[in-house]
């Protein structure tokens, strides 16, 4: 799948900061694949401040220290799973947005990551433009805007 961060591709602004003279949010990626975080990077640091972390341990230590507004989680990583990395990362900051992007597809491990407070379940290959709005949602939502939280607590897309 070829991905592009071309504004024709990718028709959204998820940073309320360039209208509003706020700091573009904060978010965190992390998945052990190199390449997917480069792809990640290239589509969301137009409109984000965006960290990568390799492993869980990184991106505890990131949540800790850099307090990103939402992480982009991977489930299946060498050492600490996305899973485990969840609970602490949430523990850390209750506030934390993380959304689910992976590419396990078994509903009992989506299940678990939903009842465990990731907000949204997305299966990779993704739609750059399906994350990026979702991404949008959230961050309006945590904002306080209910007309961009659609009544949703979370989600599963595919």
């Amino acid at each position: 799948m070829i991905l592009s961060n071309s504004p024709r591709a990718l028709p959204f602004c998820v940073a309320r900061s360039y209208t509003t003279g706020e700091m573009p949010p904060r978010l965190l990626v992390v998945d052990d694949d190199e390449d997917l975080r480069k792809v990640l990077r290239g589509i969301l640091e137009p409109f984000c401040e965006v960290l990568e972390a390799a492993n869980g341990l990184d991106a505890l230590r990131l949540v800790r220290e850099a307090k990103p507004r939402l992480m982009i989680l991977d489930v299946s990583m060498p050492g600490m799973d996305g899973l485990t990395v969840l609970g602490d990362s949430l523990s850390i900051d209750s506030k934390l947005i993380v959304v689910m992007l992976t590419g396990d597809t078994d509903l009992h491990v989506a299940r678990r990551a939903l009842e465990g407070g990731a907000r949204t379940y997305i299966t990779k290959p993704f739609d750059p433009r399906a994350l990026g709005a979702e991404i949008k949602r959230l961050l309006d939502a945590a904002a306080g805007d209910p007309k961009k939280n659609g009544g949703r607590p979370w989600r599963v897309q595919g």
